[in-house]
């Protein structure tokens, strides 16, 4: 690999999943992020929308590896680079309305081992904002915004007593009668200085992260209004979980459906400022539709022309174009040798079968990369050409792959086992 095509191991992810340090090319998908940024942040900040729907969908029916974790982590990034401003005028916003609307976004996932209710999701939002690995700048979004505080309330940076009679100022503000901050965050936030807050959190218990999710979420949205960000963007992964675990009972589900109309629709001070996307797949859909119609939430069917102001649709890689952007931008970030944009030592003439290969999942696409460059540079040949990708993967390698994947993850049918846990 080193010394024939000058690329340092192989750059490609060796299964088709998303695992958090993947380059990022947002070439392969421009429409999609641009209709991501113009519609659900955009649109939901100017509407005041507290719901917003990302769903992926194959023309075969498959419905995961379509890039929407990845489209999330990098959205939420992108926001808090600059609050929102770079996104908000790249989707139409007017530069002399900036100022009026900053915004900053947390990534949650709903994971069938660490989370299956709303409140701990919105405990991970908070973690997220406090943790410098997932800033562009390296400096915590929430230490960025004690920051901005101190600076808009002319405070020293060990005036911890100033900084906590503006938050509870900007408390008392956002509503006369809501409850007082949570006493353990502010004092933890206050008197700390940057990534103490994220410590903080680390020690707060399982148990406490379910009761008190949402007090603590509660604090970070206050804390946001002090640093004057009007949108407060949270961008909720892997909802399927929620829908397909057999351990979350209907009663569960139907609590945890209730609860996101009470965060988002109903509590004072988080309607209109608070938006949530929700990524969504047939499966999804189908588990959560009832509860989603009986606490009468905002619909997310991806085929009712009304509701395309609130639904963005990953279907996939569809051109060749979208192939070469996906392989150079992996190849180009381990290499050291050569010229960089350039997908060598591919050929042109794999673009198209990786892309019937994959049925256009990006993320069995690099799979699929990923194996053909190494057993090419295990054999040692030059270049990965038509002929080679033929002969490793052959010409049933997605339906494959697709039907034995879709074996193992088809949930069998929970009712019964709702049944006997209600």
């Amino acid at each position: 690999m080193q010394e024939a095509w000058g690329i340092e191991g192989n750059p490609f992810p060796s299964e088709a999943i998303h695992q958090g340090n993947e380059p990022y090319s947002p070439g392969v998908f421009a429409d999609e992020q641009e209709l991501f940024f113009s519609r659900l942040i955009y649109g939901a900040a100017m509407d005041r929308r507290g719901f917003g729907y990302l769903w992926s969908k194959g023309p075969s029916g498959e419905d995961t590896g379509f890039g929407k974790t990845t489209l999330l982590k990098n959205a939420a990034k992108m926001i808090n680079a600059d609050f929102g401003s770079a996104v908000l005028i790249s989707a139409g916003m007017r530069e002399d309305r900036l100022s009026k609307h900053p915004a900053l976004a947390a990534y949650a996932s709903l994971t069938t081992t660490d989370v299956t209710g709303i409140y701990p999701i919105l405990f991970a939002a908070v973690e997220y904002l406090a943790d410098p690995k997932y800033s562009p700048s390296g400096i915590a979004v929430l230490d960025t915004l004690r920051g901005k505080i101190r600076d808009a309330n002319g405070l020293a940076a060990g005036d911890a007593e100033g900084l906590r009679t503006v938050l509870q100022a900007t408390r008392r503000n956002l509503g006369a009668t809501l409850p007082p901050l949570r006493a353990d965050a502010l004092d933890a936030f206050c008197d700390g200085s940057d990534s103490d807050f994220a410590a903080f959190l680390g020690e707060v218990s399982p148990a406490s992260r379910v009761r008190n999710g949402l007090a603590y979420f509660d604090f970070a949205f206050s804390l946001a209004a002090a640093a004057g960000i009007k949108h407060f963007f949270v961008l909720v992964d892997q909802l399927e979980d929620l829908a397909t675990n057999q351990t979350v009972t209907k009663a569960k589900r139907s609590r945890e459906v209730g609860r996101l109309r009470d965060v988002i629709a109903e509590m004072v001070p988080f309607v209109g400022r608070v938006h949530f996307v929700f990524t969504f797949h047939i499966r999804a859909s189908d588990a959560l539709i009832d509860f989603w119609v009986q606490n009468r939430l905002p619909s997310f069917d991806p085929e009712d022309h009304s509701n395309e102001g609130s639904v963005v649709v990953l279907r996939g890689i569809q051109e060749t174009s979208q192939v070469r952007d996906l392989l150079m931008t992996y190849l180009d970030e381990l290499r050291e040798d050569g010229p960089t944009g350039t997908i060598a030592p591919f050929t042109e003439s794999v673009l198209p079968l990786l892309l019937e290969r994959s049925g256009g999942r990006p993320g069995l696409l690099l799979s699929f990369a990923h194996k053909l460059f190494d057993r090419a540079a295990d054999q040692e040949i030059p270049q990965i050409d038509r002929l080679f990708v033929q002969s490793l993967l052959g010409l049933d390698a997605a339906t494959t792959f697709t039907n034995r994947r879709r074996e193992s993850v088809e949930p069998r049918d929970a009712r019964a086992v709702d049944d006997l846990l209600t």
